[in-house]
């Protein structure tokens, strides 16, 4: 709903069409896979969507299931990767209207060939500029290795403390073949013991400046750095969330337009500026005045903060 929200804005196109048919057709499904445990709920959506008590309904339809393994295994990865992207937003403290310029993920069940058709979706996901794929995290990340003082204490007994220096020394290189089933062994006075995965825990720390995440060899690394271009389009966001958020309260129907009216700070007036065209499409504005006097008969008006920026929104409908 969050990628596709542009085309139910008008039923004209064939688009348009498509998209209110898909969503018709997945409220329908899930009322029935949910029949059984919300049935009053569930009927009185499926009624209003088909005319039918959802009890009445076919619980299986006949042609059986489609499906498309290769697809759907690209999508769990985006799907991973956009868990540990948001992940690595609120690590660094950035919303997610913020723009960033770009991340780097690692995807070790899908390949770039395969990403590569869903990767504006993830960037759009993520609002990021630039997604790009690496074939390994070693640019990313360091690895540390933390000894685990019981367990070499069963093995080197009094030597423990220089057996665990010993292990606290092994480098990244030795770290990700020890990952990969590569023997790694440790020496103290002549007593050789080889490491197992309860003698040491491996530690990934994030190379550069930027901020990385990682569940099961999934990696998603964001470039925090925010240049004024990216702070402009974040502020241009914010207006629009809070321009759509005036449309709902003020009771406006999804397709209606409107005229709109934006003051306050410098800082929200020049990002307006900017991005007025782009502005005006998300909320549907055939004109919109930045920095003028609004009019009387305004339907809605409001004062908002924007993380320390004033902005005056002003909104009516266009007739």
């Amino acid at each position: 709903m969050r990628q596709s929200r542009k085309r139910y804005y008008d039923v004209d196109t064939a688009d348009n069409r498509a998209a209110f048919a898909t969503l018709h057709e997945v409220l329908v499904v899930v009322c029935r896979l949910l029949a059984p445990f919300a049935p009053f709920v569930t009927d009185w959506l499926h009624r209003e969507l088909t005319g039918e008590s959802v009890h009445l309904a076919p619980y299986v339809r006949p042609g059986g299931a489609r499906s498309d393994s290769a697809l759907e295994s690209v999508m769990a990865s985006v799907r991973t990767l956009a868990t540990l992207g948001r992940a690595a937003r609120e690590q660094a403290g950035i919303n997610v209207r913020q723009p960033l310029s770009r991340m780097v993920c690692v995807a070790p069940s899908s390949s770039a060939g395969e990403l590569a058709p869903l990767l504006p979706v993830l960037a759009s996901e993520l609002n990021v500029k630039r997604v790009e794929v690496a074939t390994s995290a070693d640019a990313l990340v360091t690895l540390e290795a933390k000894p685990n003082f019981r367990a070499l204490g069963k093995k080197f007994g009094k030597r423990t403390p220089l057996a665990a220096e010993a292990v606290s020394r092994f480098t990244s290189d030795h770290l990700r073949q020890f990952e990969q089933g590569e023997e790694l062994v440790v020496t103290v006075d002549g007593d050789t013991h080889s490491m197992g995965p309860d003698d040491l825990t491996i530690v990934r720390r994030a190379s550069g400046a930027l901020v990385v995440q990682e569940e099961h060899g999934y990696f998603a690394a964001i470039d925090p750095a925010i240049t004024p271009e990216l702070r402009g389009e974040g502020v241009a966001r914010e207006l629009i969330s809070r321009v759509q958020r005036m449309r709902k309260e003020a009771g406006l129907a999804v397709s209606d337009r409107i005229r709109l009216t934006i003051g306050g700070d410098p800082t929200v007036l020049e990002a307006a500026a900017t991005h007025r065209e782009w502005l005006a499409s998300e909320v549907l504005a055939t004109d919109v005045t930045i920095g003028g006097e609004e009019a009387n008969n305004m339907l809605a008006r409001q004062r908002v903060d924007l993380d320390g920026i004033r902005a005056d929104l002003a909104l009516t409908k266009d007739e």
